[in-house]
């Protein structure tokens, strides 16, 4: 929320220079007069970034040359809509209150969908009709996972946030998942983002779409974002895909059971790839850390670690691997085991230094 008038009047004045009204051939329709209804779905856990972000693009769009009020000027007007009225707690610990529930909402032309941990039938039913009645349904992060159970995302692309790609392709393989995007149009009506961040791009293409590239540009000037993926196609500049260069002193060891050691751990949430780094500590005995890439999850600690002869084990957090190192200890044949599960797992040397 702007703070004070007199950044609303700066608001103001920043945006007569800018396209004062719906552009000619704009995506979206409905943008002529009265306000466009965007309604924000949350439930438990919703992640503050994924709606707040997305929320104050929306709420700073001005146009300038639809009345002398503010009122008129703004042209989004968001809501909250949820299963109940009942309190409910985002990440961090804000609690929300909900405007409206799934029975009561207005009708929305835009409906926001952030990573939570709800998904009620009542939630399902309601994004499906959302879907179908209104100009757009976004998800920002894992809230795509909400749009592919209403089967909002069959065969077509989407992409989420990146340390969620292969749970989301095991668990939804007729979606397709596109890597490195900050945001994928799916149909004319639905748009999955990436992670956190990625939703202001997003909003910001929405709006685009709508009032045009001067609207959408004096939007981002207000808000001071000085981030340009929303004038893309929606390609990152980061390769989330690409694993980040670790560098640990097992990079000194290439043979001998110190060095760096890869493999894919094969689960019911996907394939996920695991880099091993062990090198000798205090007393000589073996330490290290793993790296877990599809997770992003790098440098977790290695708790303990026993080499005797051709056997190895180690553990990290929650889970252990034992195996055993082959004749030329090039690669070691185990079994990682993390509360009832049982997965085998065979790590091969790897060249270099890098997680990759």
């Amino acid at each position: 929320m702007l703070p004070t008038i007199a950044c609303g009047l700066l608001a103001a004045a920043s945006f007569n220079a800018a396209a004062a009204a719906p552009v000619a051939g704009s995506k979206f329709s409905g943008a002529e007069q009265g306000s466009i209804p965007i309604a924000f779905v949350l439930t438990e856990g919703a992640v503050m970034i994924d709606f707040a972000g997305p929320w104050e693009v929306f709420q700073d769009v001005m146009v300038p040359s639809r009345g002398g009020a503010m009122a008129d000027q703004h042209v989004f007007h968001p809501y909250v809509v949820s299963d109940s009225k009942q309190p409910l707690h985002v990440s961090g610990g804000m609690t929300v209150t909900p405007d409206y529930t799934f029975d009561d909402a207005p009708t929305a032309k835009i409906v926001v969908v952030p990573a939570q941990h709800g998904e009620s039938p009542k939630m399902m039913e309601w994004l499906r009709n959302a879907a179908a009645h209104g100009d757009v349904v976004m998800s920002v992060c894992t809230g795509a996972f909400k749009l592919a159970k209403a089967r909002l995302l069959d065969g077509k692309p989407a992409t989420t946030h990146h340390s969620s790609w292969s749970r989301f392709q095991q668990e939804f393989p007729n979606v397709h998942l596109q890597r490195d995007r900050r945001f994928v149009q799916s149909d004319g009506v639905v748009f999955t983002s990436g992670g956190l961040s990625s939703g202001i791009d997003l909003a910001l293409h929405i709006v685009d779409g709508y009032f045009g590239r001067d609207v959408a540009a004096a939007t981002a000037r207000q808000l001071e974002y000085e981030g340009t993926g929303w004038t893309g196609d929606g390609t990152s500049n980061v390769r989330y895909s690409e694993p980040i260069v670790v560098h640990t002193p097992a990079d000194a060891y290439h043979d001998g059971p110190f060095g760096n050691w890869r493999g894919t751990l094969a689960s019911s949430d996907g394939a996920f790839r695991v880099t091993v780094h062990l090198w000798p500590g205090i007393s000589n005995k073996p330490t290290g850390t793993v790296d877990s890439i599809d997770d992003d999850v790098y440098d977790a600690p290695i708790n303990k670690a026993e080499i005797e002869g051709t056997n190895i084990m180690f553990a990290v957090s929650e889970g252990r691997f034992s195996g055993k190192f082959d004749a030329r200890r090039d690669a070691i044949i185990g079994t990682w085991t993390q509360g009832q599960a049982r997965l085998p797992l065979t790590l091969l040397r790897a060249p270099g230094y890098s997680s990759d």
